[in-house]
């Protein structure tokens, strides 16, 4: 009977529940639609999710900026707010491109 334990993390490909399960002596991580990684396959999955997720949220904070200086143009009433935040948003991108450009994946020895 293969050994479950639940661990405190997720699936790197859906988001769902991670377990380690070791069946024969063989470790690997399972998710409940059984996506199934290796220690390795694990470790460099996440990896990618990790840059994939922080390049999402430089878009989601560029957008943000482009919206609030759109909106700034036609606003009446607080377009220089407005103005302020967006540049917040942009320099908030530039932090998370930060963290991208020192970003390393997991490795192993």
């Amino acid at each position: 009977m293969p050994e479950h334990r639940l661990i405190n993390a997720t699936c790197p490909d859906c988001r769902g529940p991670l377990s380690e399960v070791i069946e024969d002596g063989v470790r690997e991580y399972r998710c409940l639609v059984e996506h199934r990684f290796s220690d390795t396959a694990l470790l460099a999955a996440h990896s990618d999710t990790q840059e994939r997720a922080l390049w999402s949220a430089v878009v989601a904070l560029e957008e943000a900026a482009v919206i609030a200086g759109d909106i700034a143009r036609h606003a009446p009433h607080g377009a220089e707010r407005l103005l302020r935040q967006a540049e917040q948003k942009r320099e908030q991108a530039a932090i998370v491109r930060d963290v991208l450009e020192h970003l390393t994946p997991f490795e192993i020895d």
